[in-house]
């Protein structure tokens, strides 16, 4: 664990290097999914539970990422990476995508001269399309996650996803021919009904994809997840480190390296979660968010915008509302967010 974090602790210094005053991220959510996964407590909605309240949400969140690009054009700021996440961003149609990443492009205009870095999880297989895929490249967009978490059919049943391993493949196969520079591949350690043979299985198949960005995580317990209310059985702590000790090694010897790393409660064993990269793939705003080095504007319900002056050693932040019928019908909150991210660079760019 030290040396991972003395490694992660490295790539951290070089992204730093990179920054100057006033750069910061940008972050989209958008909190839909095709179902809900049953270890999620992510404030996310399902699609076929909430389709009405799709369309309301894109229209605020339009309006929103305008007023934000406004305010950080007029505060001097350059966003240096955008990452649409949720739930699932590609849980929107094509249409839907394309306004939201145009809204971006327009609103920040000449703030985005040094962005060099746009990310969308495309995550759920059973929601990538290949229209979707084209306006993603129409928009620039050089890395999506497609996230299988596993790659066994009794695993993915589960934990309550509608796709096969078949569908992974598939969905692997769109973003290779749409020629992606970066696609990243997660996998879960300690997911009801895997077992080490399994989780073995799952990560050799994802680096025959050659991917160059596989993040592994080990399962966090979180609460209101069905997996608690449910009591489903899991591995215990001695299995999921039995998992990881596989990754590392065979991730080494694929080439990748450990970029960002991070923890969060009631993780199983007390593991943590791990990005890895092959030279050259690392997901900057993995690294800036998880390291703490600038500022991350958040656009979305459940957004949480983080200001952070590294000179000052000083880190605030403020929340959207949470929930997407809450979001869209109070506009307030969002706005005295953003003025607080105005005044917070307000002479300050130091």
């Amino acid at each position: 664990r030290a040396a991972l974090a003395a490694e992660t602790g490295a790539a951290a210094f070089e992204a730093a290097r990179g920054l100057e005053p006033g750069d910061i991220a940008v972050y989209i959510g958008i909190p839909f999914c095709p179902t809900r996964c049953a270890y999620c407590s992510f404030v996310s909605q399902s699609v076929e539970k909430s389709f009405s309240l799709v369309e309301p949400y894109v229209d605020a969140l339009t309006a929103e990422i305008e007023a934000g690009g406004r305010m950080a054009r007029e505060a001097g700021l350059r966003v240096r990476a955008l990452y649409m996440g949720g739930g699932t961003p590609t849980t929107l149609t094509a249409s839907q995508l394309d306004r939201v990443l145009s809204a971006f492009e327009g609103a920040f205009g000449s703030a985005l001269d040094a962005c060099g870095e746009i990310t969308v999880e495309a995550g759920r297989p059973d929601t990538i399309t290949a229209e979707k895929l084209a306006v993603l490249r129409d928009h620039g967009v050089g890395r999506v996650s497609v996230n299988p978490q596993t790659m066994e059919p009794r695993v993915l049943e589960a934990i309550g996803r509608r796709h096969s391993p078949g569908d992974i493949e598939a969905a692997m196969g769109l973003a290779a021919r749409f020629g992606f520079p970066h696609v990243n591949m997660d996998l879960i350690a300690g997911l009801p009904e895997d077992t080490p043979e399994g989780f073995r299985r799952s990560l050799d198949r994802c680096l025959e994809f050659g991917t160059d960005n596989v993040t592994v995580h080990t399962l966090a317990l979180k609460k209101g997840s069905r997996i608690l209310l449910e009591g489903l059985a899991i591995p215990g702590p001695e299995a999921v480190g039995e998992l990881l000790d596989y990754a590392e090694p065979v991730l080494r010897g694929a080439g990748y390296a450990p970029y960002y790393l991070y923890r969060q409660k009631y993780m199983s064993g007390s593991f943590e979660n791990i990005g890895w990269t092959r030279p050259g793939g690392e997901c900057l705003y993995n690294i800036y968010i998880m390291s703490e080095l600038c500022s991350i504007l958040s656009f979305g319900a459940g957004g949480s915008t983080k200001m952070v002056a590294p000179s000052r050693r000083e880190i605030r932040r403020c929340f959207n509302a949470k929930y997407p019928a809450e979001y869209y019908q109070r506009p307030e909150k969002w706005r005295a967010n953003q003025a607080a991210f105005a005044e917070f660079y307000r002479g300050n760019l130091e």
